[in-house]
């Protein structure tokens, strides 16, 4: 495999150093970029930090090795259809909702949006709050604060030019008490909405960590406010870490395996 600036374009050039980084994830190093594509160290350089500055590569280890970067996961994610997200999370959620009774359901994102992707309730009357689809405010939604709270610095500045309504009394729309509603989520680990889009409605959330450690996902529950936040709420939040867990290494897998079907498919 191999190049020089005479017989490629500028774009295909970047786009060979990326493949070789999602071929070696975290292992790739300058000098291996420059030795597989016959380039030079300092073209091997500058191709290696204008994906970096573009968000489509990140340096580890003071920027001796590369990955992929959170941009463009963050737009392999966007890209997936939701059927086999929910061929992998729907059995995980109907137990979920047997054994709580709640409202379950899983949010993804979606450039800076989140979205419902598969919902399961016991109760037709919650139902249409989580249909598959719906775009869940980020101000004010459990499993889009449980989301934005593991993003970069854009992504949330993104999200929050967006248009943020003040749905009931208890909803907050500032950027400085948003700031403060997702350090909170780091720290405890889950998120709530406590009657922020429905003075009637509650939501607990927890995101749901690849095994990269990124957050695209996060699981929620919800249901009336006095039944979601009551003295079962650490139950019912061990109930959501457990699933997320096992959903983390399942939806990592299909990812990886969505992946080589997309990269066969399009060899063919």
């Amino acid at each position: 495999m191999t190049t020089s600036d005479e017989t490629a374009g500028p774009l295909d050039r970047y786009m060979q150093v990326l493949e070789l980084v999602a071929t070696f994830p975290g292992a790739l190093t300058l000098a291996d970029v420059s030795s597989l594509l016959d380039l030079p160290k300092t073209s091997a350089h500058r191709l290696l930090k204008g994906l970096v500055r573009a968000g489509l590569a990140k340096d580890n280890v003071g920027g001796r090795a590369y990955q992929l970067g959170d941009r463009l996961l963050r737009l392999l994610h966007a890209t997936a259809d939701d059927g086999w997200i929910a061929a992998l999370a729907r059995g995980h959620l109907q137990q979920l909702t047997d054994a709580t009774s709640e409202t379950c359901y899983l949010t993804r994102l979606i450039g800076a949006r989140v979205v419902v992707a598969i919902s399961v309730s016991p109760d037709v009357r919650w139902r249409s709050y989580v249909q598959p689809g719906i775009e869940m405010p980020v101000h004010a939604a459990a499993t889009a604060k449980a989301i934005m709270a593991y993003q970069s610095e854009a992504v949330v500045r993104e999200a929050m030019s967006a248009d943020l309504p003040l749905l009931t009394a208890n909803t907050r729309n500032d950027r400085a008490w948003v700031e403060q509603e997702l350090a909170a989520v780091r720290v405890r680990g889950y998120a709530t909405c406590i009657g922020e889009i429905d003075e009637g409605l509650a939501a607990i959330a927890v995101p749901v960590f690849l095994s990269d450690r990124r957050v695209f996902y996060a699981l929620g529950m919800t249901g009336p406010l006095q039944r979601v936040m009551n003295e079962q709420l650490p139950e019912r939040l061990a109930a959501l870490r457990n699933v997320a867990e096992t959903l983390g290494r399942s939806l990592s897998i299909g990812e990886r395996l969505k992946s080589k079907d997309g990269s066969q498919t399009h060899q063919t």
